[in-house]
């Protein structure tokens, strides 16, 4: 049985950040801890609503408190995490090497990078950012079950009517997002379309009047 205090340890913004460590310390030197974290501000910074659950000084909050705890030699990580912790460090000391990331990121924070050209969306941010698409992607356009992107529109929707508004909020939300960042043909292919495969601006485009049209039609509230 899990206690739910370890959830701050294995799950959550701690988690993430270890995770990216233990990812660039795995590459060999492909990957950058700086641009890793540059990308986890980032995606932070994304929406209002992580940055209000979660905000970038919780985490470095939490990255130093932790370190506390290990410095003292408690008990309280559980051993999921202080393996995990390990592998991200590569058993340097544990309590310096969380504070050290915890100063990195508000080194990081104070000079964000943003810019999509300087600075790509990775897989990870992208389905992060975009899980909405990907999934449309999985469960109506890959198994070509319907010959046409207008025809999967309108069985995703049909599935959904008349409670749809979970499912089509934030869909639209995110090709409307997409269309921003990526503006034209070649910089959604060298930024989304790697990932999400059927991802175009004009399906982008489709799939934004295809919501439009059915909450017109179907969820026009009575005068």
């Amino acid at each position: 049985m899990i206690l739910h205090t370890a959830r701050l340890f294995i799950d959550g913004p701690m988690r993430r950040v270890l995770e990216l460590a233990a990812a660039v310390r795995d590459s060999g030197g492909s990957l950058s801890l700086d641009i890793e974290l540059r990308r986890f501000i980032r995606t932070t910074r994304a929406t209002v609503a992580t940055d209000w659950v979660c905000p970038l000084a919780t985490v470095t909050a939490l990255l130093d408190h932790v370190a506390g705890l290990c410095a003292d030699g408690t008990e309280a990580p559980p051993r999921e995490f202080r393996q995990f912790l390990e592998r991200a460090g590569a058993g340097a000391d544990a309590a310096a090497y969380l504070h050290s990331l915890a100063e990195k990121l508000r080194a990081l924070e104070q000079d964000p990078q943003d810019d999509y050209d300087e600075l790509p969306l990775s897989r990870w941010e992208i389905d992060v950012r975009f899980p909405q698409l990907s999934g449309f992607g999985v469960n109506w356009v890959y198994e070509g079950e319907f010959a046409t992107l207008e025809e999967s529109l309108e069985a995703a929707i049909d599935s959904e009517h008349p409670y749809c508004g979970e499912f089509l909020a934030p869909l639209a939300a995110e090709a409307q997002s997409a269309l921003v960042l990526f503006p034209g043909e070649r910089a959604m292919q060298d930024g989304l379309s790697p990932v999400v495969g059927w991802a175009t601006p004009q399906a982008l485009r489709d799939l934004l009047q295809a919501v439009d049209d059915h909450m017109q039609q179907e969820h026009v509230a009575l005068p």
